[in-house]
């Protein structure tokens, strides 16, 4: 029986672990001189393609679905206006994002 169960769930969590991962909680937008940023659990991610975000202000809460990327190629990538460091975990291409 616990062999049955365990080829049944195998494909779920298969399918799971390849999804995009969906943000339902409170995220913060940030922008500042060094780019724009998704905050989500006190961790900023820079987000790559900035056109989504053309119409939010620093501070919005938002819902977002991002995938975190290893590398920027966008115009993000040569943003960069200041001489400031943001800390961040990574680069996101970000899917979909609305108020909340």
């Amino acid at each position: 029986m616990k062999k049955v169960i365990l080829l049944l769930a195998a494909p779920i969590l298969l399918m799971s672990a390849t999804c995009k991962k969906t943000i339902d909680k409170p995220t913060v937008f940030i922008k500042d001189c060094t780019g724009s940023y998704l905050r989500y659990e006190g961790k900023d991610y820079h987000i790559c393609n900035t056109e989504m975000t053309a119409t939010l202000s620093n501070g919005d809460t938002v819902s977002a679905i991002f995938n975190k990327i290893k590398e920027c190629n966008g115009a993000a990538r040569n943003g960069i206006i200041c001489m400031m460091y943001h800390a961040n975990e990574g680069w996101i291409q970000v899917v979909s994002i609305k108020h909340k």
